[in-house]
């Protein structure tokens, strides 16, 4: 029976990855569940991490060496191509099994070098073929005639208490009808091989964790006509993976010479403002201008006193985040913040990414164009080593509540801390009142701060067409 449920964002460089594992209440771990697994450009904490999984996997399971499901997003090798790495590392201990396997996208697309993941793990007898699983067109699991309903999953626990559900998959328009049939089709280029992403829903205890994949501009638009009448299945979000790894391209439609449209800003901003997410992930590395800080600007955590710290840094309450300053940000006297230029900058945010801190020039900047960056306070001491990597991990417990660490890799010891404003109320913060408080008798894996959510959340408001108007004129 499913007593607790960890979520890692794991580094793997460019790329994502996010492991699940089910834990009984004897903390045996009875399932696991793999969202995603690649990378065009590891990081030097990538193969540590998965190894750390496979580790998990091959031994601790109640079943060794069973995964219950993996689910690919799309086709793309940042998103796939260290899947046989891992499966393999699984099979020098034991022989991996592999319950399920769900994809979006055409088959053929998971071909890269003459070699098919899919494929691959049939040939090798780790999930049959009748349990390799694509859904159709425009599919969601969203019951959208009847209004907050689900009206199928794509997997479940034996006893139903975990579930993962497609938000939606195989998007092909941002008009869908929900009802089409038609073949998906072989993209061949990144936009229309990305907008496909399966974006799932992993619920627990009455709380859920969205991972968007690669999610486009037209992903989303797409989703916010599904849940244009509104819903309630994101009133206990706990967390959302910024979709593509913050990308500004795909995130906005826009070559990274223009400015983003107004049309396709207010389709981020009120996908952002549907998921209401209290936290934010963000799975990148070096490639591809990754993260976006005009994007992230959009996906503010709706809890926004810090829940974590990195002692490390002298600057109270804050963890480091990096990413491309691709909007124009208001800074203190002397200091100048270069535009379409990399930086790691220091943030009370709840907002965690995997690439933590490259050498870069470092600033203090909390996400939200009312903050100005200022210069950073540095480190404790000259001496001290700051990661360049981060794992980030979620343990949702039976009452809804969460505990949430970070590991510069999932071997290591945590590196964060509990916030010190954490200890007192957060207060009113865009309609919900949230409590923070820390619970050191629950410390799975030293995950040291325990979150519970009283009273009932409302939709964070959706940008009005004067507060749009303003960001966009505070891009470049």
């Amino acid at each position: 029976m499913a007593e607790s449920v960890n979520v890692y964002v794991v580094d793997v460089g460019q790329g994502q990855c996010t492991y699940v594992e089910v834990l009984d209440s004897t903390d045996n771990l009875i399932n696991t569940l793999l969202f995603d697994c690649g990378s065009d450009k590891n990081s030097d904490e990538t193969k540590t991490n998965l190894d750390w999984i496979a580790s998990r996997i091959a031994n601790d399971m109640s079943t060794p060496g069973q995964i219950s499901c993996i689910f690919f997003s799309h086709s793309d090798k940042d998103h796939i191509s260290l899947t046989a790495y891992l499966l393999d590392k699984i099979a020098e201990t034991v022989t991996p099994s592999v319950s399920y396997v769900w994809y979006a996208g055409a088959h053929s697309n998971y071909k890269k070098y003459d070699f098919n993941i899919l494929s691959y793990i049939v040939t090798k007898k780790y999930c049959t073929q009748s349990n390799l699983k694509t859904t159709s067109v425009n599919y969601t699991n969203y019951d959208y005639e009847n209004k907050n309903k689900w009206n199928d999953f794509l997997w479940k626990t034996s006893n139903g208490k975990v579930v993962v559900y497609a938000i939606a998959s195989n998007v092909l328009s941002n008009d869908p009808d929900w009802e089409d049939d038609d073949d998906v089709g072989v993209g061949k280029t990144a936009e229309v091989k990305n907008r496909v992403s399966m974006v799932c829903g992993l619920y627990y205890a009455g709380a859920s964790y969205i991972i968007c994949g690669d999610a486009t501009n037209t992903t989303m638009a797409a989703m916010n006509r599904l849940f244009s009448a509104g819903t309630t299945i994101f009133n206990n979000n706990h967390m959302t993976t910024l979709p593509h790894h913050g990308s500004r391209a795909t995130g906005f439609a826009v070559a990274a010479s223009k400015s983003a449209s107004f049309a396709a800003i207010g389709v981020v901003s009120t996908f952002a403002g549907l998921l209401k997410s209290d936290t934010i992930t963000i799975s990148a590395y070096e490639k591809h201008r990754h993260p976006s800080l005009q994007l992230m600007s959009y996906f503010i955590p709706t809890i926004t006193s810090p829940i974590l710290r990195d002692a490390r840094l002298t600057q109270k309450n804050t963890h480091r985040i990096t990413a491309y300053a691709d909007i124009n940000l208001g800074t203190n006297s002397g200091m100048t913040i270069s535009h379409n230029v990399v930086y790691s900058f220091e943030s009370q945010t709840n907002t965690f990414s995997t690439r933590y801190f490259d050498g870069w020039t470092t600033f203090s900047y909390n996400l939200g164009i009312l903050n100005k960056a200022k210069k950073s306070e540095g480190v404790v001491s000259t001496t001290t080593v700051i990661n360049g990597f981060a794992c980030w991990g979620y343990k949702i417990i039976t009452d809804g509540s969460f505990l949430l660490g970070g590991w510069a890799n999932l071997s290591a010891s945590l590196f964060t801390s509990p916030a010190e404003s954490s200890v007192a109320k957060a207060g009113a913060l865009a309609g919900k009142k949230v409590e923070l408080e820390i619970d050191a008798s629950q410390r799975q894996r030293n995950m040291p701060v325990q979150v519970r959510k009283k009273t009932t959340k409302k939709q964070r408001p959706i940008l009005s067409k004067t507060r749009i108007s303003n960001r966009i004129r505070k891009v470049a």
